[in-house]
């Protein structure tokens, strides 16, 4: 049997074309996947058939909501517009 007609080595063949084998998603790309399908269903959003705005905003909810959920700074809060000092 010639190494080209065994199987495996047509799979490996295959994998090292495509840049290597398929690895699982770490948890936390499964926790961003996760709160992304939520934001589309808390909105209604179907994304593969969503306009290009429409996409954008789920988009932008869930990288600031994530961002809000580590810790992580995306812009200026309103607070702290609010606090500013502006005399009338």
């Amino acid at each position: 049997m010639n190494a080209h007609d065994d199987p495996q080595f047509v799979i490996d063949d295959l994998a090292a074309k495509a840049g290597g084998y398929f690895a699982m998603p770490s948890k936390e790309e499964m926790a961003f996947t996760d709160l992304f399908f939520n934001i589309c269903n808390q909105f209604g959003i179907h994304y593969a058939s969503a306009s290009p705005k429409a996409r954008f905003f789920v988009d932008e909810v869930t990288r600031v909501t994530w961002a809000h959920m580590h810790g992580e700074k995306t812009a200026p809060s309103f607070s702290s517009f609010a606090k500013s000092d502006i005399s009338a």
